[in-house]
């Protein structure tokens, strides 16, 4: 297997139909790209052509006839360097400012410029034309950019380009590896022997022979049978190297150009995307809200309606952010950059970053969304980790998913948390189990479950608190139960709430409020289960004895549960705490002494009805007092060990 260089360059063309761009890509490397029948029979460059540029570098040749601008953005969209060409006898015409805009919705940064057809023009003329690109490219990332002028028919100018392109190749940046490997497809094609292959440039991360990818978006898992860089086999290829793939597991006929290729876990389809927009100067109209649009996502042409979150219209030379709502997936990573062109007539009106690969489907003028997309425009990693983080309220985050959903691999997320814990910026709701949540949100949890509990006790002064289930459904029905227990935990701690023994929750601070009448009808329902000893009352039959208000006997029965004077023992029975303490002491005492105990001795011990006495004694089992040995109970282990206590 051969072995690759250290790193790789990609280059574009760009320019008008007709000015030379195959013909000087032969003139560089001897190659003629124009590879299809039809290309050749036309003399036309109607779809992406790749040739060798010594070891280090591809040059992608793209159409320049505006029917096939599609194709030219799909080439494009990977590049690190172009070159513009634009033909002497010519000149600047429709398809090089297009291609120029393109370029620089792109994001790309460095280039040179040729002018080719020298030898078809006087001197003058071609100090003319050299004159308007000067002018063309001011203000632009060409504006420093070599300007040559060749001949591809007698190679005047050629080596000079080489060189010139040789010293560039050698300063340009190479893509910035994330980690994650993705390769968008831009060929496929059968070999004999071999099966499927795929080719594209590697975006990140890297693949070597053997690896399981995921085909997106159709999430078929391919693997990786051979791979293949400048017709040599490796053993394994990186970022910003162009490669063709074997892989087997998916035929040919479910593969189209636009899909990707990625480690399995870290892109998601996404038919909502979150991003910043450039409407181009040159744009004819303003766009408005849910305008149909042709969106050109790495090498694949969506279409898809725009939804405007911060203007009502867009004009000319202006910026938004925008969801895009596509009519066909998306795979892409944050800060990919995208063209727009109208649907009809196509048109290049703009473009920009993505923000949010993967989004909810929002309305505008969301002000708290519109500051979070904001902040992550230009922001780190580290932002980007702490934004994914901090927008969710209602989770905790696992590690991984954190990972996923910022396109990072589990190690910098990691690393990036670890940075964010020491500042005191998100916490550690799980260690096991790698789980985070933002300091932010936690202070704003806390304040929540007060806030609740406050409103709460203001409504219900004769009530002692809430159950959890009916505070986490008051603050939020998708908070996180554990995220919830967690909070409650601390406010414990620093005794800001109580959970009483029937787990319901009170400020601290809170006192039940009684008025005249409920104290009364409290005291009436205590009198009454006192009575009643072991042979406790069912509520219709306390409503029957007291005759009363059933709201204000419901409220004083509620009242006298929450603070534990009468406790549920289960089966609806219900028992005066003093007459559940006696009938505990009395069973263990009998235990103590004679070691097993039946149901009618318990119900003799107590001169009670089975119907009291069965539930106390389940009871008594489900509070590790007693054990269930088929017809007997005895005391607990447990019980015992702690010298009577559980």
């Amino acid at each position: 297997m051969a072995e690759l260089s250290k790193r790789h360059i990609v280059i574009g063309t760009a320019g008008h139909i007709d000015h030379g761009k195959s013909a000087l890509i032969k003139s560089l490397t001897g190659v003629d790209p124009d590879r299809l029948k039809e290309e050749k029979e036309r003399g036309m460059t109607t779809d992406l052509g790749f040739v060798f540029y010594g070891d280090d570098a591809t040059i992608i040749d793209v159409p320049g006839h505006e029917k096939f601008i599609r194709h030219m953005v799909a080439g494009a969209s990977t590049i690190d360097l172009v070159i513009l060409v634009i033909a002497a006898d010519d000149g600047i015409m429709p398809q090089t400012y297009e291609h120029l805009e393109i370029l620089k919705l792109l994001g790309i940064k460095k280039g040179i410029v040729v002018i080719t057809k020298k030898d078809l023009v006087s001197a003058e003329r071609l100090a003319v034309v050299s004159a308007d690109v000067k002018s063309l490219l001011n203000g632009t990332f060409l504006a420093n950019a070599p300007i040559i002028a060749v001949s591809n028919a007698t190679g005047e100018g050629i080596d000079t380009l080489k060189q010139v392109l040789n010293e560039l190749i050698a300063k340009v940046e190479v893509k910035i590896d994330r980690g994650v490997f993705r390769m968008p497809i831009d060929r496929c094609f059968i070999i004999k022997g071999f099966g499927t292959i795929v080719a594209g440039t590697v975006l990140s991360g890297k693949v070597k022979i053997g690896d399981v990818l995921e085909l997106l978006p159709h999430r078929k898992p391919v693997k990786v049978r051979g791979i293949e860089v400048h017709n040599k086999q490796v053993n394994e290829v990186g970022t910003g190297f162009r490669a063709a793939l074997n892989i087997t597991g998916v035929e040919k006929e479910e593969i189209a150009r636009g899909d990707v290729l990625a480690e399995k876990g870290f892109f998601e389809p996404s038919y909502y995307i979150n991003a910043s927009l450039h409407l181009l100067a040159s744009a004819k109209t303003p766009l408005k809200n849910f305008t149909r649009l042709r969106i050109h996502i790495g090498t694949k042409e969506h279409l898809g309606r725009v939804v405007l979150l911060d203007k009502k219209i867009l004009s000319p030379g202006e910026d938004a952010i925008v969801q895009f709502r596509l009519e066909t997936p998306a795979v892409c990573s944050i800060n990919d950059n995208y063209v727009i062109r109208t649907y009809s007539p196509q048109m290049t009106i703009g473009g920009g970053s993505i923000i949010e690969s993967k989004a909810e489907k929002v309305k505008g003028f969301d002000e708290k969304l519109i500051e979070h997309l904001k902040v992550l425009e230009f922001a780190d990693t580290t932002t980007i980790v702490e934004q994914e983080i901090l927008t969710n309220f209602e989770l905790p985050r696992k590690v991984n998913e954190i990972a996923a959903d910022v396109n990072l691999p589990i190690a910098e997320v990691r690393e990036i948390i670890k940075k964010l814990i020491s500042e005191q910026k998100i916490l550690v709701v799980d260690t096991k189990r790698e789980v985070y949540y933002h300091q932010q949100n936690y202070q704003q949890l806390k304040d929540k479950i007060i806030k609740t509990l406050s409103e709460y006790h203001k409504l219900n002064p004769s009530s002692i608190g809430m159950l959890s289930l009916e505070l986490l459904k008051k603050i939020s029905p998708g908070l996180d139960k554990q995220l919830l227990d967690y909070a409650l935990a601390e406010l414990v701690k620093t005794n800001v709430i109580q959970i009483l023994p029937d787990k319901k929750i009170k400020l601290t601070e809170f006192q039940v409020v009684l008025d005249s009448e409920l104290t009364e009808t409290v005291q009436k329902i205590e009198r009454l289960f006192l009575a009643q000893a072991f042979q406790p009352l069912t509520f219709d039959e306390l409503k029957d004895k007291i005759a009363n208000n059933e709201t204000l006997v419901r409220k004083a029965f509620q009242y006298l549960l929450d603070i534990g004077k009468l406790v549920n023992i289960g089966e609806g029975l219900v028992i005066h705490q003093a007459y559940l303490k006696k009938a505990q002491k009395l069973l263990c005492d009998f235990l103590k002494e004679n070691k097993t105990i039946r149901v009618a001795q318990f119900r003799d011990l107590l001169n009670a009805s089975r119907r009291s006495v069965l539930p106390l004694l389940i009871y008594f089992d489900t509070l590790g007092i007693t054990v269930r040995r088929g017809d007997f109970r005895e005391l607990s282990s447990k019980y015992q060990k702690n010298g009577g206590g559980v």
